[in-house]
């Protein structure tokens, strides 16, 4: 089974915990972002899709996606529900909100912590499920991520001539290591680098290294401040510069939460 719940709908926080209070066997739940540009359903890509296939019989998922629409930048549902199952832990309720959370008759069992690409997380929570369930076999050691395979040393570049000429020989007269050689062109000096991105920490107004449950809270107050009920009764522009600020916060959220320190 596999459910899909979005952040613009006025009950996705009631729905969410229904789904973790009522479902019997094991349940995964994670967020997803899902923007007007994706054609696929969350539920469709992966590792979803490749879980549903291969366990489908013996694990549930709940997708919750973020459109990332001004409807629902105000809630946090993952956030709501990781606060609910640690009350007194908050690391373990920023870990719940923001990794793969397993869960079994609405307890936690284990969070599997996202790695950045479907691959990798679908082995990360094979191996878990498989501690889990016994019907669930452990994936193979040795497509394990991050395992080094051996390489083979690189082949040296051919040389042409004898040694002398090749070693030895000045450069001419009035010539330059810099010049290039008569019939070629020179190369263009590399293009200048891309503006960097902004500090999040300086977009949300946090001191560096703030603990992210923290930073969430922080986040979650600001974001709040743009809420769409708030400049319902001012000019067209400032309803632009709301979503313009809106996209920042949410953009540099998103870079603490892909940042692992």
């Amino acid at each position: 089974m596999q459910a899909v719940l979005y952040f613009s709908d006025k009950q996705v926080r009631e729905k969410l915990f229904a789904f973790v209070d009522s479902a019997p066997g094991l349940l995964l739940v994670t967020g997803v972002r899902h923007g007007a540009a994706m054609t696929r359903p969350p539920q469709a890509r992966e590792p979803f899709a490749a879980l549903e296939d291969l366990f489908g019989d013996v694990l549930a998922q709940v997708l919750v996606a973020d459109e990332g629409t001004t409807e629902g930048m105000w809630r946090d549902p993952l956030g709501d529900l990781g606060d609910r199952l640690y009350p007194e832990d908050k690391k373990g309720a920023y870990a719940a909100s923001t990794g793969y959370l397993l869960l079994k008759g609405g307890k936690p069992l284990t969070v599997v912590r996202k790695q950045g690409g479907p691959a990798d997380d679908l082995w990360f929570l094979q191996e878990a499920l498989s501690r889990l369930s016994p019907g669930i076999p452990a994936p193979d050691p040795a497509k394990r991520p991050g395992t080094r395979r051996p390489e083979r040393a690189p082949r040296a570049p051919p040389r042409y001539g004898p040694a002398s000429a090749r070693d030895e020989a000045p450069p001419r007269s009035g010539a330059s290591d810099e010049t290039p050689p008569r019939g070629r062109r020179a190369v263009p000096p590399p293009a200048a680098a891309e503006p960097e991105a902004k500090d999040p920490w300086v977009v949300l107004g946090i001191a560096r290294g703030t603990p992210k449950d923290e930073a969430r809270k922080a986040f979650r107050a600001l974001i709040a401040q743009y809420h769409p009920d708030k400049v319902a009764h001012l000019a067209p522009e400032f309803h632009t510069l709301a979503e313009r600020r809106t996209r920042e916060i949410l953009d540099a959220w998103e870079a603490l939460e892909r940042d692992p320190a």
